[in-house]
């Protein structure tokens, strides 16, 4: 960024498909560190910091966040898609080819985490990739919608007992419904989707 635009207070924009993984890299991590270690903190209420120092409560929310990852990072590409698809009339291949590079880039930068099957985390990169081919057969969907389908896959790894999250379900889910608003704002403002759809690749034949 430069020194007038640091002055002015303005953003460099996100004009690589580099730039994007940063994005969605911690923008999914974002939602899933509200969603879970937040969420829990407020639920657990006084006893909050008493539990945060247990050592198999510890274990367990970092297992589960690593394991909500993958279906936070998919939210985000779905978004980004959204927001970028219109700009690529015509290349729409190329710009699903490039979303899936950028879920299995943003994935490889993570060794397994501690606590997780590796196959399982291995296969995490297939999974995101037949999700955002899937999402792409459909018209894009308001960013506040994007959530709706797999919210559950994050909100059920909070290791709390269900019986004391089953009334803050909704409640939750509206919060992360938000923030995906506000994360199609940023897009928005960050993202250059001239420059973005300049820069994806040729696909080549089968």
């Amino acid at each position: 960024m430069g020194l007038l635009d640091a002055i002015l207070g303005r953003k460099k924009m996100i004009a690589s498909w580099a730039g994007v993984e940063d994005f969605v890299d911690s923008r999914a991590a974002f939602l899933v560190n509200r969603s879970m270690y937040e969420y829990s903190r407020a639920r657990a209420g006084i006893l909050a910091e008493k539990l945060f120092r247990e050592a198999s409560f510890k274990a367990a929310i970092e297992e589960g966040r690593w394991r909500a990852f993958p279906v936070s990072l998919a939210n985000v590409l779905e978004l980004v898609d959204g927001h970028v698809r219109a700009a690529a009339a015509g290349r729409e291949a190329a710009l699903l080819e490039a979303l899936v590079r950028v879920g299995r880039n943003v994935l490889a930068r993570y060794p397994c985490p501690q606590g997780i099957e590796p196959a399982w985390w291995s296969g995490r990169g297939e999974g995101i990739e037949t999700r955002i081919r899937l999402s792409a057969l459909a018209d894009p969907k308001p960013p506040q919608d994007i959530p709706k389908a797999t919210f559950d896959e994050i909100f059920e790894r909070v290791p709390i007992h269900p019986d004391l999250m089953k009334l803050d379900r909704e409640v939750v889910l509206n919060h992360m419904r938000g923030m995906m608003v506000n994360i199609a704002a940023e897009a928005a403002d960050q993202l250059d989707r001239a420059a973005l759809v300049e820069a994806l690749e040729p696909v080549r034949p089968a």
